[in-house]
């Protein structure tokens, strides 16, 4: 009788327990399009919000359809210790999954330098000056450059 006793003081404790746990976060599952023109067509660094110990699971696609110019990424989340190696022609999805530390905004920015667009797959730090505005003494003039393959007649 002692033993049944034990057995359902163990068995109502566990369900006590369990009872008020945490549940955990949904799975974030969302698929990114990368291109010249920024994260999904707009330009900046990619903000994510999620809660801590949220699973997420964040597509990047290349974005060039059947451009015959291969113009590379790399996408980095900040503060996560992961990327997207090469996303590329010839490596055109890439999947990253990893669990959130902190309830707030995950950001992804594109941390390989020189590619077309680079300056729409970050955050710019960097004052922008209108083009009516001059430039700094120690700055070059901007000039508008013309879309690759494109001049004008």
């Amino acid at each position: 009788m002692k033993k049944v006793f034990l057995l359902m003081v163990v068995l109502v404790s566990i369900l006590v327990v369990s009872s008020c746990a945490q549940p955990q976060p949904a799975e974030l599952t969302i698929r990114v399009e990368v291109s010249r023109y920024g994260f999904n067509g707009n330009p900046g660094e990619f903000r994510l919000e999620a809660e801590e110990g949220q699973e997420v699971a964040i597509t990047f696609v290349y974005g060039y359809g059947d451009s015959l110019e291969n113009n590379p990424h790399i996408i980095s989340a900040l503060n996560y210790d992961i990327d997207t190696g090469l996303l590329s022609q010839e490596n055109p999805e890439v999947t990253l999954r990893f669990i959130t530390k902190e309830t707030g905004e995950v950001v992804f920015e594109c941390v390989l330098p020189g590619c077309t667009g680079h300056h729409n797959l970050h955050g710019d730090e960097e004052e922008e000056h209108s083009e009516d505005e001059e430039p700094h003494e120690d700055e070059e003039p901007h000039e508008e450059e013309e879309p690759h393959g494109y001049s004008e007649a």
